[in-house]
C-alpha cells in the first residue's frame, strides 16, 4: 500500500469517528432527564394525575394532568432538560393554584417512557398530545382554551406545535433562539452551528409562522441563554406579542420574578 493510499485510509477513519462522534454528541448531550419513575403524589401535587396517550408511532408515552376550573383554559407545557417530568410539574403548581388545567407531556427515553429522545419525536408527541387532549381530560377543550408554554428546550417543542395546532396564547420561557448557539457557548466557541446537522431546534427558523398571540419572559441574569438571543427570537415572531424581562431573573427562577403574574395576566387578556 502506498503512502498516498495510507494517508487517504487513515483520513477516511478519522472522519468516521469525528461523525460518529458528533452524532453521539448531538443525541446524547442535549437529552439528559433524570432517569426513574416518578409519582405526582411524591411532589406534593395531589390534584395531579398520569394519563397514557399513544404516539403515532405506537409507543405509549404518559402526560401529568390536572383539571381546569371552570372557565379556564388548559396550558400545555413542556420542560426542559438537565431534569425531570416531576420537578418539572411542581415548579408548575402555582399555574394549578390559579385554577388553570395543565398537561405536561413525560419526554419519550425518560422516566417511565421508552423510545427515542429526538426533536423529530418530541414534536410528534406534542401534536399526538394535543389531538387526544379531549380524551384525556375527559371533555371537550376547544382551541380557544388551549393555552401553549415552553420552557428552555421545551420552547423549540412549544414552538412547533403553536405553527401546525391551534391556541388562543403561546408563552415562551428562557427560550434560546437556535441550539446550537447554546452549544457552542457550551463548548468555548466551537462552531457547532456548523456541525450539528441534527437536533438543532432553530427556533427562530420556525416563530415567524406562529398565529396566537406571544409573550416571552427572559431573566436579565440567564447565564445559560443570553437575553439577546431571546431579543433575536421575539424580534422575528409577528404580532400580537410581549416580552418581558426580569433583573434578578435567572434562567431558572423566573416563577420568584414576576412571571407567573405576568402569564396569568397574559392569559386573561386572551379573546
Amino acid at each position: 500500500m502506498s503512502s498516498t493510499q495510507t494517508f487517504f485510509g487513515l483520513a477516511v477513519v478519522i472522519i468516521a469517528v469525528l461523525l460518529g462522534f458528533l452524532w453521539a454528541f448531538q443525541t446524547y448531550s442535549i437529552y439528559k432527564f433524570r432517569a426513574g419513575i416518578e409519582k405526582p403524589e411524591e411532589m406534593g401535587l395531589n390534584s395531579v394525575r398520569v394519563v397514557p396517550f399513544l404516539a403515532d408511532d405506537g409507543t405509549e408515552l404518559r402526560v401529568w394532568v390536572s383539571d381546569p376550573a371552570p372557565g379556564l383554559p388548559v396550558i400545555i407545557s413542556f420542560y426542559g432538560n438537565f431534569t425531570s417530568i416531576g420537578p418539572s410539574v411542581r415548579r408548575l403548581a402555582p399555574l394549578i393554584k390559579l385554577g388553570y388545567g395543565l398537561a405536561v407531556m413525560e419526554y419519550r427515553g425518560s422516566g417511565a417512557t421508552s423510545g427515542q429522545a429526538s426533536e423529530e419525536n418530541f414534536a410528534s408527541d406534542a401534536r399526538a398530545l394535543y389531538d387526544q387532549l379531549d380524551r384525556i381530560f375527559e371533555m371537550d377543550i376547544q382551541a380557544r382554551n388551549r393555552v401553549i408554554h415552553g420552557y428552555s428546550l421545551g420552547s423549540s417543542i412549544a414552538v412547533q406545535l403553536a405553527t401546525s395546532r391551534d391556541s388562543s396564547g403561546l408563552i415562551l420561557e428562557a427560550s434560546f433562539d437556535r441550539l446550537c448557539r447554546f452549544q457552542q457557548k457550551r463548548l468555548h466557541g466551537l462552531p457547532m452551528c456548523l456541525l450539528m446537522w441534527k437536533e438543532r431546534h432553530d427556533v427562530v427558523d420556525r416563530i415567524g409562522d406562529i398565529t396566537a398571540p406571544l409573550l416571552l419572559g427572559h431573566g436579565e441574569r440567564d447565564k445559560a441563554i443570553p437575553p439577546a438571543w431571546a431579543k433575536a427570537l421575539f424580534d422575528r415572531a409577528p404580532e400580537p406579542k410581549m416580552i418581558k424581562t426580569y433583573k434578578e431573573g435567572t434562567h431558572t427562577n423566573l416563577f420568584s420574578q414576576g412571571f407567573v403574574e405576568d402569564m396569568d395576566s397574559f392569559i386573561k387578556g386572551l379573546k
